[in-house]
């Protein structure tokens, strides 16, 4: 019983001696910062610059926002799986975060595509967005470098999630019939709200097209 105490006392003295003399210090330690550089590259800026011109006063957008800053983990008992699902977002961004300019609550995501060819981390990257906007019903738009100057195109994509953003007249034509096709609002299921095109010649024909573009992705599961 004696050794027990004789232990305990030592490592006592022990976590005393590391926090009055190392961690004290180093917390009191000055140290040399540097800029690493501009926050975005030029073509994520012209990007930028484009997309706050097609929100216009919709709406707030961010940039290179971390995802454990607007998501959480859910419906986890198991602080291990906690550990590993908060850790597996603090590391990973949203290129672009379109916010409610009231509210500032989240309302899209873009993922700009930067042309570079894909790699494994490119891919998995990918999928992390998908599975956690899709979990967290956050719409998610994927975009490439070539729209940076067609504020038009992003301000039609948005359109389908931000309704307060009218988009630019465009007129297509079905793809099974040739007929004009229509702007219409869903009234109804998972995409209540949003726009969508449909064939004038409806019931006739039931052709209809989005007016947003996403990820296509094969299921791995």
């Amino acid at each position: 019983m004696t050794n027990i105490f004789i232990i305990v006392a030592l490592l006592i003295l022990f976590f005393f001696i590391i926090q009055k003399y190392v961690v004290k210090q180093d917390n009191s330690k000055d140290y040399s910062y540097r800029v690493k550089g501009p926050v975005l590259r030029s073509q994520e800026v012209a990007f930028f610059n484009a997309l706050k011109t097609a929100v216009g006063e919709h709406g707030v957008v961010f940039s290179k926002v971390n995802m454990s800053s607007v998501i959480a983990p859910r419906d986890i008992v198991s602080k291990k799986q906690l550990f590993i699902a908060s850790n597996k977002i603090s590391r990973s961004h949203f290129d672009y975060l379109i916010c409610d300019p009231r509210t500032f609550e989240p309302r899209v995501v873009i993922e700009l595509d930067n042309g570079k060819e894909l790699n494994k981390s490119k891919v998995e990257r990918e999928k992390l967005l998908m599975q956690v906007c899709k979990s967290a019903n956050i719409p998610l738009i994927g975009t490439s470098v070539k729209h940076s100057y067609q504020v038009g195109r992003l301000r039609r994509l948005l359109a389908a999630h931000i309704d307060l953003i009218e988009p630019d007249k465009e007129i297509r034509f079905c793809k099974k019939c040739g007929s004009p096709m229509v702007i219409k609002v869903a009234s109804q299921g998972e995409f209540k709200g949003r726009r969508f095109f449909t064939c004038s010649r409806q019931p006739n024909c039931t052709y209809t097209e989005n007016y947003n573009v996403v990820f296509d992705t094969d299921d791995d599961e």
